[in-house]
């Protein structure tokens, strides 16, 4: 009789393709996309990721993965490129004259010249580029395919190996120029309809949202595919102390909306919270600081902190989490990390959009400056309070923000496909 033990069987693979770079983590889209992929871990996947030939690239003909995003995948497949010392250099004439005329157009801007670079996000994936992704997958078929971005959608309809279709979803890009039109934003990527965007996502048997209030747009769209809210992850933060004095706190990565939320507080709220509490200050936390002109950064109070190795330190019942989002795509991860730092928080009731109304009764909403103003200051005041709100937050913004019921919706999937 043989002792050999039977193998696992091996795990299924989730194949997950890319048209961006993925080397930069001080974005929403990059941290989010890690809280998806550890999702898909948890739910018992190995990952793939599958760039897309040209689009990844860019306007630059080198590229890297993020140590963090890499780590997660168990292979990365970047066709028509080289590897060489950890970088990958695209192979494509198109690329590299598309750099050179970026260069041109840098130079040009330096010169005082004005232009819009436009990014890629929201562009179709091209037919032909779709057709080599496709390609790549069907040669070692995984048991979910999924399209980052509707955009990318289109390639998931050239596969012909069978495979489940899924679609994540940072943004419903049809919104998107909306926003960024009501906010004062420069447009500055393709905008397509809701219209176009149903039909990239019409083959998906699953689709994961970032934002609750769009799965229930797109649900009435596509009522026969199976959707998931997927909640900022709720990292497993030490307990924070209770400790210093009352603060005002603002964490953030570099993007239009937190850029444009800081500077709306900084101009139209902080000079009153602390003309009429002077010894009340200001943290701001996270790349989002480098954005502050030195007029802002030196207002009375302000502590630019950068990054901060360890939230806790910052978090607590005397720390006042605020959101004052006035444009925004996606969902508001600062909230998400206020609560599960036992921080009281404020909030513009934008920001709580991409939740649903499942943090409702967690924080408090102010509907503009002057609110907002009334309420910093009596949550400053009032030490009673503060430590109800954190103490709400602590007892349930973590199971709010499960993944639970996306984890499950994979498995249920791939028990049905077997």
């Amino acid at each position: 009789m043989s002792d050999k033990q039977p193998s696992a069987a091996p795990r299924p693979v989730m194949d997950i393709l890319v048209q961006r770079q993925l080397d930069n983590m001080a974005t929403g889209n990059g941290a989010y996309l890690e809280t998806f992929l550890r999702m898909v871990k948890r739910a018992g996947l190995d990952i793939r990721i599958v760039f897309a030939p040209w689009q990844s690239f860019g306007n630059r003909p080198w590229a890297s993965v993020h140590p963090r995003l890499a780590g997660f995948a168990s292979a990365i497949v970047w066709p028509g490129s080289v590897k060489i010392a950890g970088r990958y250099w695209s192979t494509s004439p198109r690329i590299w004259t598309r750099f050179a005329v970026r260069l041109a157009k840098e130079a040009y801007m330096r010169l005082g010249g004005k232009l819009i670079i436009p990014s890629y996000l929201g562009k179709e994936i091209s037919p032909r580029e779709a057709s080599i992704v496709a390609r790549v997958c069907d040669a070692d078929p995984a048991a979910i395919t999924l399209a980052e971005y509707s955009s990318m959608g289109p390639a998931l309809k050239k596969l012909k190996r069978r495979t489940l279709h899924a679609c994540l979803m940072h943004d419903l890009l049809s919104d998107r120029a909306d926003r960024f039109r009501a906010g004062g934003q420069v447009i500055d990527f393709d905008e397509t309809s809701l219209q176009t965007e149903i039909d990239w996502l019409s083959s998906c048997n699953l689709i994961f949202f970032a934002s609750a209030n769009e799965l229930a747009k797109v649900q009435r769209h596509l009522p026969g595919t199976q959707m998931a809210w997927v909640p900022p992850d709720a990292p497993d933060y030490q307990a924070t102390e209770d400790t210093g004095a009352p603060r005002v706190v603002f964490i953030g990565t570099v993007h239009g909306g937190n850029t444009e939320a800081l500077n709306h507080f900084l101009d139209d709220v902080w000079p009153g919270v602390r003309a009429k509490a002077p010894s009340l200050d200001f943290w701001i936390a996270g790349s989002i600081g480098k954005t502050l002109t030195p007029e802002r950064a030196a207002l009375p109070g302000v502590k630019v902190l950068g990054r901060v190795e360890s939230l806790e330190s910052i978090g607590g019942a005397n720390a006042i989490g605020i959101a004052p989002t006035r444009f925004a795509t996606g969902v508001s991860i600062k909230v998400a990390e206020y609560l599960l730092l036992g921080m009281p928080t404020v909030a513009y009731p934008l920001a709580l959009e991409g939740f649903g109304d499942v943090l409702d009764d967690l924080v408090v909403t102010a509907d503009g400056p002057k609110a907002l103003e009334a309420e910093i200051l009596n949550l400053a005041a009032d030490t009673e309070r503060r430590k109800t709100l954190s103490d709400a937050s602590r007892a349930h913004a973590r199971d709010r923000l499960s993944h639970a019921s996306a984890i499950a919706l994979i498995q249920n999937a791939l028990g049905a496909k077997a």
